[in-house]
């Protein structure tokens, strides 16, 4: 049976496979930085966008945002190749491994605290061209993103041992007042978004963090997990 690949997450933000929570110290920052000087209202610090970096690397990242169920902050982690994917919690030992075989995508998801051990067969997919993944979704910058109005060049600062700009972007009501402020972090190689995050009437509406990151040196066997403690439950 044919199957539809639906995106990895949409897939996350409607379970519960990653609901475990950090200590409180891996929290965000409920602090406004300052940004009372900004550096360049120019915003020209050449922002490169080079997606190589997605078809094979390793991250972690916290993920904080009450409105999709993350309450306090989470620590995700993914590996990804060209033919293989897995995304996991490692507080709650939960994951989901994404495949490729001669058939399509065989995709295995492992929640033991709710009891999840489903299996799904993608028809006809691959994991390069069909698994987006949750951090390539939420990093993801457009080249157009500091030509913007709203759009301030703040400064740089080290994330996860890489170089980043900073930037402060403000969107508005129709009223013309500051709905809500975003602090972000992009890389200076790759261009994605390393930190991000948003505050609406001087509260966190949602925020992430790369504390980890590395590319070119994933292999399939780093990601296969050891499946043979599950029994899975094929899924419709």
């Amino acid at each position: 049976m044919k199957r539809m690949l639906a995106l990895l997450l949409a897939v996350l933000l409607l379970t519960p496979l990653f609901s475990a929570c950090t200590k409180d110290d891996d929290e965000p920052s409920r602090v406004v930085p300052d940004v009372t000087n900004p550096v360049n209202m120019n915003n020209d610090p050449n922002l490169n966008i080079n997606n190589s970096w997605s078809d094979n690397y390793y991250a972690m990242f916290t993920y904080y945002c009450p409105a999709q169920g993350y309450d306090e902050a989470v620590v995700i982690t993914e590996r990804k190749t060209s033919s293989s994917f897995i995304i996991s919690n490692p507080i709650e030992s939960s994951f989901k491994y994404y495949t490729d075989t001669e058939q399509g995508v065989e995709e295995y998801a492992v929640n033991p605290s709710a009891m999840l051990f489903s299996y799904n067969l993608y028809e006809g997919k691959t994991v390069n061209a069909d698994v987006n993944s949750m951090y390539m979704k939420i990093s993801y910058v457009t080249e157009n993103f500091t030509s913007g109005p709203d759009v301030i060049y703040t400064g740089s600062e080290v994330i996860a041992d890489r170089n980043c700009w900073m930037y402060l972007q403000r969107t508005y009501n129709d009223s013309g007042e500051v709905k809500e402020v975003a602090y972000i972090w992009i890389d200076s190689v790759y261009g994605f978004c390393t930190k991000c995050i948003t505050y609406s009437g001087g509260n966190v509406v949602m925020s992430w963090e790369l504390k980890e990151f590395s590319v070119g040196n994933v292999t399939d066997d780093q990601i296969r997990p050891d499946l043979s403690a599950y029994t899975f439950n094929e899924q419709g």
